[in-house]
């Protein structure tokens, strides 16, 4: 495998952060998922300085600091260090699609730590990308990206597919965007219903955000 040069680092980091601010940044993601007849979902927050962990980038800059640079083109390669092992290229080659997290997940499960020393406990993507999440109290923080299917890192008896994902600014109370349902599943399903009234505004959901309703008989 070629290494990226930082220079070509830089240039994916940068576009990548720009993503990061218009689709994810300071938001929080609903993640609704099934695994035969159960339902569950986990709620994923996306802080600024969340971001440089899924670069694989090591840099004298905060987290924070490092991503208001990389929005404004202004890292420099003397401020990173990229790892000589390949890691940092892996994760850079998803790094961009991983920036639609919340519209392209389709897969969750727990993280089978008897593959890797990574530390993260969450799992969420495609078969070609992931993304992991660490738990919290309250929510989970992304805390890394991963070139591989979500069915090689996680623990079978978890995985899950993912049939709705809300997003949310982390000041709002209730989601108003669907970004995207699976196919067959409707919002007023009664197996959505339980969530969606603890979660959900679904009155107000946003005018551009696809809702389909089981049609009334």
């Amino acid at each position: 495998m070629r290494l990226r040069s930082k220079e070509e680092a830089i240039q994916i980091i940068s576009k990548a952060a720009i993503e990061y601010k218009k689709n994810l940044s300071n938001k929080i993601v609903l993640f609704i998922t099934s695994m035969g007849d159960t339902l569950n979902y986990f709620e994923a927050l996306f802080l600024p300085q969340n971001f440089k962990h899924l670069t694989g980038i090591r840099s004298k800059h905060s987290g924070a600091d490092f991503f208001n640079l990389a929005v404004r083109n202004r890292i420099s390669p003397n401020d990173i260090v990229l790892a000589n092992d390949g890691t940092t290229d892996l994760k850079l080659d998803v790094l961009p699609q991983l920036m639609n997290i919340h519209i392209t997940a389709r897969m969750v499960g727990d993280f089978d730590h008897s593959k890797s020393i990574l530390v993260t406990d969450k799992i969420a993507g495609t078969v070609t990308a992931a993304m992991g999440f660490k738990k919290t109290k309250e929510l989970y923080l992304p805390n890394t990206a991963l070139k591989k299917d979500v069915r090689d890192v996680t623990a079978k008896t978890t995985r899950q597919r993912v049939i709705a994902t809300f997003i949310k600014h982390r000041n709002e109370n209730l989601y108003k965007h669907l970004t995207y349902i699976a196919k067959g599943v409707f919002i007023d399903d009664d197996i959505l219903s339980l969530i969606v009234q603890e979660k959900v505004d679904s009155v107000g959901l946003a005018a551009d955000s696809p809702i389909p309703r089981r049609a009334v008989e």
